[in-house]
Protein backbone atom coordinates (compact mmCIF):
# COMPACT_ATOMS: atom_id res chain seq x y z
CA UNK A 1 0.00 0.00 0.00
CA UNK A 2 1.60 3.47 -0.55
CA UNK A 3 3.38 5.10 2.15
CA UNK A 4 4.40 8.61 2.74
CA UNK A 5 7.23 9.53 5.24
CA UNK A 6 6.31 12.67 7.73
CA UNK A 7 9.71 14.29 8.23
CA UNK A 8 8.78 16.90 10.71
CA UNK A 9 7.09 14.75 12.80
CA UNK A 10 9.73 12.21 14.06
CA UNK A 11 10.29 10.76 10.66
CA UNK A 12 6.19 9.14 11.16
CA UNK A 13 5.45 6.57 8.50
CA UNK A 14 1.90 6.99 7.18
CA UNK A 15 -0.53 4.79 4.55
CA UNK A 16 -2.51 6.03 2.11
CA UNK A 17 -6.01 5.97 1.57
CA UNK A 18 -7.72 5.81 -1.83
CA UNK A 19 -8.77 9.59 -0.85
CA UNK A 20 -5.90 11.27 1.83
CA UNK A 21 -6.48 14.64 2.50
CA UNK A 22 -3.53 16.68 4.54
CA UNK A 23 -4.58 19.79 6.41
CA UNK A 24 -4.91 21.40 9.79
CA UNK A 25 -8.25 20.16 11.20
CA UNK A 26 -7.90 17.08 13.35
CA UNK A 27 -11.74 16.28 12.72
CA UNK A 28 -11.72 16.25 8.72
CA UNK A 29 -8.29 14.63 7.24
CA UNK A 30 -6.33 12.36 6.82
CA UNK A 31 -2.88 13.82 7.64
CA UNK A 32 -2.79 16.90 10.37
CA UNK A 33 0.12 19.12 10.42
CA UNK A 34 -1.01 21.63 13.31
CA UNK A 35 0.86 24.66 12.06
CA UNK A 36 -1.20 28.26 11.81
CA UNK A 37 0.21 28.66 7.88
CA UNK A 38 -1.46 25.40 7.01
CA UNK A 39 -5.20 25.13 5.72
CA UNK A 40 -7.15 23.20 7.43
CA UNK A 41 -7.77 21.32 4.36
CA UNK A 42 -4.58 21.69 2.72
CA UNK A 43 -3.75 19.03 -0.24
CA UNK A 44 -5.42 15.62 -1.15
CA UNK A 45 -3.54 12.88 -2.41
CA UNK A 46 -6.08 10.36 -4.25
CA UNK A 47 -5.90 7.24 -6.09
CA UNK A 48 -7.33 7.68 -9.95
CA UNK A 49 -6.63 5.87 -13.22
CA UNK A 50 -4.64 3.45 -11.74
CA UNK A 51 -1.98 6.11 -10.24
CA UNK A 52 -1.45 8.42 -7.09
CA UNK A 53 -2.05 12.50 -7.91
CA UNK A 54 -1.78 15.59 -5.58
CA UNK A 55 -4.22 18.33 -5.98
CA UNK A 56 -3.59 21.53 -3.98
CA UNK A 57 -6.63 22.87 -2.47
CA UNK A 58 -4.94 25.32 0.17
CA UNK A 59 -4.29 29.36 0.12
CA UNK A 60 -0.87 29.45 0.87
CA UNK A 61 0.39 26.75 -1.77
CA UNK A 62 2.03 22.92 -1.99
CA UNK A 63 5.25 22.13 -3.84
CA UNK A 64 6.37 19.01 -5.21
CA UNK A 65 10.31 19.04 -5.02
CA UNK A 66 11.26 22.75 -6.53
CA UNK A 67 7.69 23.17 -8.67
CA UNK A 68 4.86 24.65 -6.81
CA UNK A 69 1.34 23.41 -7.75
CA UNK A 70 -1.40 25.02 -9.57
CA UNK A 71 -4.27 25.23 -7.42
CA UNK A 72 -6.79 22.57 -8.33
CA UNK A 73 -4.57 20.88 -10.87
CA UNK A 74 -3.67 16.98 -10.70
CA UNK A 75 0.12 16.21 -10.66
CA UNK A 76 0.90 12.14 -10.75
CA UNK A 77 3.58 12.23 -7.59
CA UNK A 78 6.44 9.73 -7.73
CA UNK A 79 8.63 7.32 -5.57
CA UNK A 80 11.30 9.66 -3.66
CA UNK A 81 8.98 13.19 -4.71
CA UNK A 82 9.55 15.75 -2.14
CA UNK A 83 5.78 17.29 -0.80
CA UNK A 84 5.95 20.37 1.08
CA UNK A 85 3.17 22.43 2.51
CA UNK A 86 2.77 26.47 2.81
CA UNK A 87 6.37 27.05 1.64
CA UNK A 88 9.49 24.90 -0.24
CA UNK A 89 10.97 22.83 1.95
CA UNK A 90 8.66 23.17 5.20
CA UNK A 91 6.54 20.56 6.72
CA UNK A 92 7.73 17.90 4.44
CA UNK A 93 6.75 14.58 3.11
CA UNK A 94 8.84 12.03 1.34
CA UNK A 95 6.85 9.50 -0.97
CA UNK A 96 7.72 5.67 -0.31
CA UNK A 97 5.53 3.77 -1.74
CA UNK A 98 3.12 4.00 -4.53
CA UNK A 99 1.06 0.64 -4.30
CA UNK A 100 -2.22 0.65 -5.11
CA UNK A 101 -4.64 1.51 -2.12
CA UNK A 102 -5.53 -1.64 0.20
CA UNK A 103 -8.31 -2.68 3.03
CA UNK A 104 -5.36 -2.56 6.21
CA UNK A 105 -5.50 -3.03 10.22
CA UNK A 106 -2.66 -0.41 11.61
CA UNK A 107 -1.45 -0.82 14.82
CA UNK A 108 -2.91 1.89 17.30
CA UNK A 109 0.19 1.79 19.32
CA UNK A 110 3.43 1.49 16.56
CA UNK A 111 6.29 0.18 18.54
CA UNK A 112 9.04 1.43 15.68
CA UNK A 113 8.72 2.36 11.66
CA UNK A 114 8.54 -1.17 10.77
CA UNK A 115 5.71 -1.93 8.33
CA UNK A 116 5.56 -5.80 9.07
CA UNK A 117 5.02 -5.01 12.32
CA UNK A 118 2.40 -2.34 12.43
CA UNK A 119 0.40 -2.48 9.09
CA UNK A 120 -1.28 -5.80 8.11
CA UNK A 121 -2.65 -5.70 4.55
CA UNK A 122 -6.28 -7.21 4.05
CA UNK A 123 -7.71 -9.78 1.79
CA UNK A 124 -11.36 -10.59 1.73
CA UNK A 125 -10.93 -13.30 3.88
CA UNK A 126 -8.57 -13.47 7.36
CA UNK A 127 -7.61 -15.53 10.45
CA UNK A 128 -5.08 -13.51 12.61
CA UNK A 129 -2.93 -12.89 13.42
CA UNK A 130 -1.97 -15.83 11.77
CA UNK A 131 -3.93 -18.99 9.77
CA UNK A 132 -2.20 -21.23 12.36
CA UNK A 133 -2.96 -19.72 15.68
CA UNK A 134 -5.96 -17.13 15.02
CA UNK A 135 -7.74 -15.73 17.79
CA UNK A 136 -10.56 -13.81 15.10
CA UNK A 137 -12.07 -13.96 11.54
CA UNK A 138 -12.06 -10.92 10.00
CA UNK A 139 -14.10 -11.05 6.24
CA UNK A 140 -16.00 -9.15 4.12
CA UNK A 141 -19.55 -10.33 2.26
CA UNK A 142 -19.65 -9.12 -1.06
CA UNK A 143 -23.74 -9.37 -1.18
CA UNK A 144 -24.00 -7.05 2.15
CA UNK A 145 -20.85 -4.74 1.56
CA UNK A 146 -19.93 -5.45 4.84
CA UNK A 147 -16.66 -6.57 7.47
CA UNK A 148 -17.20 -9.13 9.79
CA UNK A 149 -15.59 -10.27 12.85
CA UNK A 150 -16.10 -13.54 14.37
CA UNK A 151 -14.14 -14.40 18.04
CA UNK A 152 -12.91 -17.36 17.64
CA UNK A 153 -12.88 -18.46 21.47
CA UNK A 154 -17.20 -17.50 20.92
CA UNK A 155 -19.37 -20.58 21.82
CA UNK A 156 -22.02 -18.92 19.96
CA UNK A 157 -20.11 -17.73 17.03
CA UNK A 158 -21.73 -14.63 16.28
CA UNK A 159 -20.08 -12.50 13.62
CA UNK A 160 -20.34 -8.54 14.32
CA UNK A 161 -20.33 -6.02 11.53
CA UNK A 162 -17.53 -3.78 11.49
CA UNK A 163 -16.76 -0.19 10.10
CA UNK A 164 -14.03 2.08 8.86
CA UNK A 165 -11.58 3.37 11.82
CA UNK A 166 -13.38 0.75 14.37
CA UNK A 167 -10.68 -1.06 16.11
CA UNK A 168 -10.43 -4.50 17.08
CA UNK A 169 -7.92 -6.16 19.32
CA UNK A 170 -6.04 -9.85 18.73
CA UNK A 171 -2.32 -10.68 19.74
CA UNK A 172 -2.56 -8.28 22.59
CA UNK A 173 -2.44 -5.36 20.31
CA UNK A 174 -5.21 -2.75 19.07
CA UNK A 175 -5.69 -2.48 15.63
CA UNK A 176 -7.57 0.21 13.82
CA UNK A 177 -9.42 -0.96 10.52
CA UNK A 178 -8.48 1.52 7.49
CA UNK A 179 -11.06 0.56 4.30
CA UNK A 180 -10.66 2.25 1.16
CA UNK A 181 -14.21 1.05 -0.13
CA UNK A 182 -12.73 0.36 -3.65
CA UNK A 183 -15.75 -2.14 -3.96
CA UNK A 184 -18.49 0.54 -3.90
CA UNK A 185 -17.80 1.21 -7.52
CA UNK A 186 -18.63 -2.52 -8.11
CA UNK A 187 -20.94 -3.57 -5.82
CA UNK A 188 -23.56 -3.63 -9.01
CA UNK A 189 -21.64 -6.62 -10.30
CA UNK A 190 -21.63 -8.60 -7.16
CA UNK A 191 -23.30 -11.83 -8.19
CA UNK A 192 -26.96 -12.99 -6.55
CA UNK A 193 -26.67 -15.19 -3.37
CA UNK A 194 -26.49 -18.56 -3.97
CA UNK A 195 -29.33 -20.95 -2.09
CA UNK A 196 -28.71 -23.76 0.26
CA UNK A 197 -30.61 -25.87 -2.25
CA UNK A 198 -28.62 -24.56 -5.32
CA UNK A 199 -25.18 -26.65 -4.55
CA UNK A 200 -24.94 -30.56 -4.47
CA UNK A 201 -22.37 -31.54 -2.28
CA UNK A 202 -20.20 -34.80 -2.28
CA UNK A 203 -18.06 -36.24 0.48
CA UNK A 204 -15.53 -39.04 -0.18
CA UNK A 205 -14.54 -40.53 3.40
CA UNK A 206 -11.79 -42.77 3.75
CA UNK A 207 -12.43 -46.05 5.09
CA UNK A 208 -10.55 -44.87 8.23
CA UNK A 209 -11.54 -41.78 8.43
CA UNK A 210 -8.81 -40.35 8.28
CA UNK A 211 -9.41 -38.28 5.13
CA UNK A 212 -12.19 -36.48 3.45
CA UNK A 213 -12.51 -34.48 0.49
CA UNK A 214 -15.23 -32.52 -1.10
CA UNK A 215 -16.67 -32.16 -3.62
CA UNK A 216 -19.41 -29.50 -5.18
CA UNK A 217 -21.47 -28.09 -7.65
CA UNK A 218 -22.81 -24.92 -7.67
CA UNK A 219 -23.51 -22.02 -10.12
CA UNK A 220 -22.23 -24.58 -12.91
CA UNK A 221 -18.96 -25.31 -12.01
CA UNK A 222 -17.74 -28.70 -10.31
CA UNK A 223 -15.27 -27.83 -7.77
CA UNK A 224 -13.04 -30.16 -5.67
CA UNK A 225 -11.90 -29.24 -2.62
CA UNK A 226 -9.15 -31.35 -1.75
CA UNK A 227 -8.41 -32.96 2.12
CA UNK A 228 -8.55 -30.67 4.90
CA UNK A 229 -9.04 -31.20 8.57
CA UNK A 230 -12.42 -29.21 8.54
CA UNK A 231 -14.19 -31.11 5.70
CA UNK A 232 -14.44 -33.87 8.39
CA UNK A 233 -16.12 -31.32 11.03
CA UNK A 234 -18.63 -30.62 7.50
CA UNK A 235 -19.33 -33.88 7.21
CA UNK A 236 -19.82 -34.68 10.84
CA UNK A 237 -22.60 -31.70 10.76
CA UNK A 238 -23.86 -33.21 7.13
CA UNK A 239 -24.49 -36.32 9.47
CA UNK A 240 -26.28 -34.88 12.33
CA UNK A 241 -28.66 -33.36 9.83
CA UNK A 242 -29.24 -36.40 7.56
CA UNK A 243 -29.76 -38.63 11.05
CA UNK A 244 -32.88 -35.86 12.05
CA UNK A 245 -34.56 -36.39 8.36
CA UNK A 246 -34.63 -40.22 9.00
CA UNK A 247 -36.43 -39.41 12.44
CA UNK A 248 -38.75 -36.85 10.38
CA UNK A 249 -37.72 -34.03 11.50
CA UNK A 250 -38.66 -31.42 9.05
CA UNK A 251 -35.97 -29.52 6.98
CA UNK A 252 -36.41 -25.99 9.09
CA UNK A 253 -35.58 -27.92 12.21
CA UNK A 254 -32.58 -30.46 10.79
CA UNK A 255 -29.00 -30.92 12.07
CA UNK A 256 -29.00 -28.16 14.73
CA UNK A 257 -26.46 -28.83 17.43
CA UNK A 258 -24.34 -27.27 20.07
CA UNK A 259 -21.32 -26.48 19.49
CA UNK A 260 -20.31 -27.79 22.36
CA UNK A 261 -21.70 -31.33 22.21
CA UNK A 262 -19.97 -31.33 18.35
CA UNK A 263 -16.98 -30.23 19.98
CA UNK A 264 -16.59 -32.52 22.05
CA UNK A 265 -17.67 -35.59 19.80
CA UNK A 266 -14.61 -34.65 17.80
CA UNK A 267 -12.14 -34.49 20.66
CA UNK A 268 -11.06 -30.71 20.08
CA UNK A 269 -11.93 -27.68 21.98
CA UNK A 270 -14.38 -24.77 20.97
CA UNK A 271 -11.27 -22.67 20.07
CA UNK A 272 -10.12 -25.23 17.83
CA UNK A 273 -13.94 -26.19 16.69
CA UNK A 274 -14.76 -22.49 15.62
CA UNK A 275 -11.04 -22.24 13.90
CA UNK A 276 -12.75 -25.39 11.72
CA UNK A 277 -15.84 -23.72 11.38
CA UNK A 278 -14.23 -20.89 10.07
CA UNK A 279 -11.55 -22.10 7.68
CA UNK A 280 -14.68 -23.89 5.90
CA UNK A 281 -16.39 -20.56 5.35
CA UNK A 282 -13.38 -18.86 4.30
CA UNK A 283 -12.73 -21.63 1.44
CA UNK A 284 -16.47 -20.85 0.91
CA UNK A 285 -15.90 -17.97 0.46
CA UNK A 286 -13.04 -17.91 -1.67
CA UNK A 287 -14.25 -20.50 -4.21
CA UNK A 288 -17.25 -19.19 -4.85
CA UNK A 289 -16.71 -14.98 -4.72
CA UNK A 290 -19.40 -12.94 -4.38
CA UNK A 291 -22.08 -15.31 -4.53
CA UNK A 292 -21.38 -16.84 -1.24
CA UNK A 293 -21.07 -15.65 2.40
CA UNK A 294 -19.93 -18.75 3.88
CA UNK A 295 -23.65 -19.60 5.74
CA UNK A 296 -24.75 -21.54 2.58
CA UNK A 297 -22.59 -24.01 3.85
CA UNK A 298 -22.79 -23.58 7.85
CA UNK A 299 -25.14 -21.71 9.52
CA UNK A 300 -25.92 -20.19 12.91
CA UNK A 301 -29.23 -20.01 15.00
CA UNK A 302 -28.73 -18.52 18.44
CA UNK A 303 -26.55 -20.82 20.13
CA UNK A 304 -26.80 -23.65 17.92
CA UNK A 305 -25.05 -24.49 14.80
CA UNK A 306 -25.85 -26.80 10.90
CA UNK A 307 -25.03 -27.62 8.01
CA UNK A 308 -26.70 -25.86 5.61
CA UNK A 309 -26.64 -27.83 2.91
CA UNK A 310 -30.08 -29.90 1.65
CA UNK A 311 -28.21 -32.09 -1.34
CA UNK A 312 -25.55 -33.83 -0.24
CA UNK A 313 -23.76 -37.21 -0.66
CA UNK A 314 -21.52 -39.46 1.26
CA UNK A 315 -19.13 -41.63 -0.11
CA UNK A 316 -17.33 -44.03 2.26
CA UNK A 317 -14.31 -45.27 0.22
CA UNK A 318 -16.69 -46.72 -2.84
CA UNK A 319 -19.75 -47.09 -0.62
CA UNK A 320 -22.51 -44.62 -0.74
CA UNK A 321 -23.72 -44.23 2.88
CA UNK A 322 -25.65 -40.85 2.76
CA UNK A 323 -27.99 -39.81 -0.20
CA UNK A 324 -30.02 -37.10 0.47
CA UNK A 325 -31.61 -34.69 -1.95
CA UNK A 326 -29.88 -36.00 -5.16
CA UNK A 327 -32.22 -37.88 -7.93
CA UNK A 328 -30.37 -40.13 -10.19
CA UNK A 329 -29.67 -37.91 -12.68
CA UNK A 330 -27.43 -35.76 -10.12
CA UNK A 331 -25.89 -38.97 -9.18
CA UNK A 332 -24.48 -39.94 -12.87
CA UNK A 333 -23.57 -35.70 -12.95
CA UNK A 334 -21.77 -36.23 -9.85
CA UNK A 335 -20.10 -39.05 -10.92
CA UNK A 336 -18.71 -38.02 -13.64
Amino acid sequence: MATILELNNQQKLSYLSAYHCIGRSDTNVDSVISAPEISRMHAVIQWTDEHWVIRDISNNGTWVNSDKLIKEQQHQIRIGDEISFAQQGSHSLIVQDLSPPQDMLLAVEQSDMSRSENAITLSDNNLLPSEQQPEIALFYVQSKNQWYKEFINDVEGRAYPVANLDTVHFANRDWQLKLNNLSENTIQLVKPKLLAHQIKYRFNLSQDEENTELNIIAADKNLCLSNKVHHYLTLSLARHRDDDANKGIDEYNQGWRLPEVLAKELGCDITLFNTHVCRAKKQFREMLGSACDGDILIERKGKNIRFSGTCYRIYKGRELIVNRGQDKVALTVLHG
